[in-house]
């Protein structure tokens, strides 16, 4: 996961954060955190930076990027949540919708 330099746009602090995923043509899926007001903000500061060039796939792949599309925005209730699952544990973030996303695969 990756952090957005568009935090000029922040005014404060206590904004709710937003997990965007994006869908880069060569590097596959990554997620952008951004802080914003409401989802649809979020989905629009992420798009402007994708529809400038700069939609922040990972290092180690962001070579070319030709296309990306953004595939979904959650809000963040909680972050570095201990996953627990029948293949182990591992570090994820839980989400309002009362879903949850590991960030590493589970180590048993």
């Amino acid at each position: 996961m990756t952090t957005s330099p568009l935090y000029a746009f922040r005014a404060s602090l206590t904004l709710p954060e937003f997990d965007v995923s994006v869908l880069t043509f060569r590097s596959g899926i990554h997620t952008v955190r951004v802080e914003a007001p409401d989802p649809t903000t979020a989905h629009g500061l992420v798009q402007a930076e994708c529809d400038r060039g700069e939609c922040h796939c990972p290092a180690e792949s962001c070579t070319d990027d030709v296309d990306s599309t953004l595939l979904d925005v959650k809000q963040v209730a909680l972050d570095n949540v201990v996953v627990l699952s029948e293949d182990g544990a591992g570090p994820g973030t839980l989400y309002v919708d009362d879903t949850l996303r590991r960030k590493t695969p589970a180590r048993g």
